[in-house]
């Protein structure tokens, strides 16, 4: 009977991971509606909230970033700091407990002591008395080709947005796909195969061999998993860890593929 109670146990899980990135999908939805149609994104400057000299360095990325908190008006919801538990809306229950996100250098010393101390956060490091440090529970990752690429945030640039990616569970804030050593799901270690030792440890995390992808017309679903031919240590010819879904890409700006891109090659 064991067996038959862990799998409804990992179900209940799995309904409630799958529930949270259905609310983010929505929450997405409505943060463009609010903004002519775009996503948290990259503004194209430099910029310090917490001294507008950029005497202690600047941000890039905003969206990419400090995406968790830009939905929190939409569902009143916002990561964990790591001196909490994780266990909380932004975590996938079936996910370790042993990797928190992290904002470093002037990702953290730009929000610190605002508006970090208004999102929850604290200060895991100081340096030079800056903020070095801010660490936080989530496994959502945002697409990242929504922050960067160019028009990859406007809603309406996408040609396929029911198959593209908004959020994937992933061991980082943001992904794309030549860093899919940070998905969920792998139950292997790739020390000595994947080119990031930090990364090659097993994720962890799915559910029956699968994550969960939030898309960008704001659904959610179960998807497995499609490892390249070696399995799940597979890497490509550069290396990078080789997957058929969600597929492996080269990083930059000038990728095309569906799932990550607003246009592609079909």
């Amino acid at each position: 009977m064991f067996p038959v109670f862990a799998q409804a146990k990992a179900a209940a899980k799995q309904a409630q991971n799958l529930s949270n990135l259905k609310q983010l999908g929505l929450a997405a939805m409505m943060y463009a509606s609010d903004y002519d149609d775009m996503l948290p994104n990259d503004p194209l400057i430099r910029f310090c909230p917490s001294d507008p000299t950029m005497s202690i360095g600047s941000i890039d990325r905003w969206g990419n970033y400090y995406w968790p908190w830009l939905f929190q008006p939409y569902i009143k919801q916002q990561p964990q700091d790591r001196s909490k538990a994780a266990d909380a809306f932004y975590w996938n229950p079936n996910a370790p407990k042993n990797n928190p996100q992290e904002l470093s250098k002037a990702r953290a010393a730009c929000i610190w002591p605002q508006p970090a101390q208004s999102w929850g956060l604290s200060c895991a490091l100081f340096k030079g008395g800056k903020c070095a440090s801010i660490q936080y529970w989530t496994t959502y990752a945002y697409n990242e080709h929504i922050g960067d690429f160019p028009g990859g945030a406007n809603l309406s640039a996408w040609q396929a947005p029911s198959e593209s990616f908004l959020l994937l569970e992933a061991t980082d804030s943001e992904i794309e796909g030549d860093e899919l050593d940070e998905l969920y799901s792998r139950t292997k270690d790739c020390t000595g195969i994947y080119p990031d030792p930090a990364n090659a440890d097993p994720t962890l995390g799915g559910h029956n061999g699968g994550t969960t992808i939030a898309y960008l017309d704001g659904h959610a679903k179960w998807r497995k998993t499609n490892w390249g031919p070696n399995g799940e240590c597979s890497v490509d010819t550069n290396g990078n860890p080789l997957l058929v879904f969600p597929p492996t890409t080269p990083g930059g700006d000038n990728v095309r593929v569906k799932g990550w891109t607003p246009i592609f090659d079909e």
